[in-house]
């Protein structure tokens, strides 16, 4: 998704800059006919969104590493924004507690490296420390499954949400201050927003599935 890559692309260069004023929050592909079947979870859904006509287990790594790292990230918006929706018996594991402090302690160790050397070192998200650990087990264990992929990427980003929601805050506060350099005068860049409105969307999804059935 060109936004995210984007904003990442402004970090990884120092800092913000000016933009051409246009504003992509998601570029969405044409529904495939795999997309039409229900997802069986809301981050499996995302990924859907972000990986298009393409199945999971056909990606190349980096591609399929992006697409983890963006779902991921709306992932931590809608739990951020919405955190009682993610207050669920398979995200408060304590498994899945220790699976987000790795992610919690990679992210304040990068955020501490990025500023005491703004020029040389790379910014990571914490959706990102996700996006490539998701993607490489992923690979690793063979062909990707999008369902199976989708629901550990919606349990790890919602039990990081969770349990680290202090240093989430922080972290999105940053991320607001670049996306707002990268895309100046357009709508201002919130990724709870953006996060809930798509869990917003993906649960009228399932109201009218379920209506339908």
């Amino acid at each position: 998704m060109a936004f995210f890559d984007r904003v990442r692309g402004r970090v990884r260069r120092g800092g913000p800059a000016a933009d051409n004023g246009s504003m992509r929050w998601f570029r969405r592909q044409a529904a495939s006919p795999a997309e039409t079947a229900k997802p069986a979870s809301f981050g499996a859904w995302l990924l859907a969104q972000f990986a298009g006509d393409e199945p999971a287990g056909a990606m190349p790594f980096q591609k399929l590493e992006r697409a983890c790292s963006n779902a991921a990230s709306l992932v931590c918006g809608a739990a951020f924004a919405r955190p009682e929706a993610f207050r669920r018996a398979d995200i408060l594991r304590p498994a899945l507690r220790e699976e987000a402090g790795v992610v919690a302690r990679r992210t304040a160790d990068g955020f501490k490296a990025a500023l005491a050397d703004r020029e040389h070192t790379v910014l990571a998200w914490p959706w990102e420390h996700m996006g490539t650990s998701l993607a490489w087990q992923a690979t690793r264990a063979g062909e990707a499954d999008a369902a199976a992929l989708g629901e550990r990427l919606e349990t790890l980003a919602g039990a990081y949400a969770i349990f680290y929601r202090e240093q989430l805050a922080a972290v999105l506060d940053l991320w607001r201050q670049v996306a707002a350099g990268v895309y100046r005068g357009e709508r201002e860049p919130d990724l709870p927003a953006m996060g809930a409105e798509m869990l917003a969307a993906f649960e009228a999804r399932e109201r009218g599935a379920a209506a339908g059935s």
